[in-house]
């Protein structure tokens, strides 16, 4: 996160766009970016006739017009047009043409909205996380505009170094607290041979902590890990709780865990999380 400096935000022109620019107002202000990219999808469905029909009359090309109202969101968060903001509109096109494109701006952070309120399937949404390469930061419009406390899933797969070391660099720019978790899956059901349940789970137990400690003096990572008995729940469900739980406004974990398939575009874990029942924001690391 020390180079989160180009920045894409995806936003439809509706009422959800105030909010995300909002969220990014308040992270400019820690990161200071050099570039942000609204970026505004047109599908061709979403063309009426009416609209189609007006506009050999008006002056504007339909992009023109297009851009200009987002420009108009911006100046009513920023106060003004700043030249390190550019807008982007893609239209005629498939959404696997502009996530190509977006893969290919190399964008440190990629930002999307999640609707609750203002209506929306979330379904573009996402799709855009399933399929770009980018760091993606999936927001939900209840959220609130600061990371104060963060939560750290780690299952000690050969991502969670980086993971870490990225956290503790986000947590340095904006003070956050961090909030190290890892959920235990015994899955007692997949052995029913071990004669003692409870020293199969101590063992467990002690091959994590045996694991963090490793982790701690390779990244420099200062503060306790707590253990989470899944139980029968999801790992997904389990993070999440626990994150309502601390009061936590940012989960950031890994695009797959030690346990998904290779061939899955997110893991399991990342999309129980931004699953439209789930209401944090969700830092997906590619």
């Amino acid at each position: 996160m020390s180079t989160l400096k180009k920045i894409g935000l995806f936003i439809d022109l509706s009422d959800m766009d105030k909010l995300l620019l909002q969220y990014i107002q308040k992270l400019d202000d820690v990161f200071d970016f050099e570039q942000l990219t609204l970026i505004h999808f047109v599908a061709l469905e979403e063309i009426s006739k009416e609209i189609g029909d007006m506009l050999p009359y008006l002056d504007k090309s339909l992009n023109e017009i297009l851009e200009e109202e987002a420009f108009e969101k911006v100046e009513i968060v920023f106060g003004e047009r700043k030249s390190s903001i550019h807008v982007k509109i893609y239209s005629g096109g498939q959404l696997d043409q502009l996530i190509d494109w977006v893969d290919a701006q190399k964008f440190d952070l990629v930002l999307l909205g999640k609707k609750s309120v203002h209506g929306g399937s979330g379904v573009f949404s996402s799709k855009v996380v399933r399929l770009t390469s980018s760091n993606t930061l999936f927001i939900p419009e209840t959220s609130k505009a600061s990371i104060q406390k963060i939560i750290l899933p780690l299952d000690f797969s050969k991502y969670s170094e980086n993971l870490a070391s990225l956290v503790i660099s986000l947590s340095k720019h904006t003070g956050a607290v961090v909030l190290p978790v890892h959920v235990l899956k015994v899955g007692m059901q997949y052995f029913p041979y071990i004669r003692k349940p409870s020293e199969f789970q101590e063992a467990l137990e002690k091959k994590t902590i045996s694991n963090y400690i490793k982790l701690k003096k390779k990244t420099g990572l200062e503060v306790d890990m707590e253990i989470i008995k899944g139980e029968d729940k999801p790992v997904g469900r389990s993070i999440y709780d626990y994150a309502i739980r601390k009061g936590a406004d940012l989960i950031v974990l890994g695009n797959k865990g030690k346990s998904d398939d290779d061939t899955l575009l997110i893991g399991s874990v990342a999309e129980q999380l931004i699953a439209s029942d789930k209401h944090l924001p969700v830092l997906i690391v590619k």
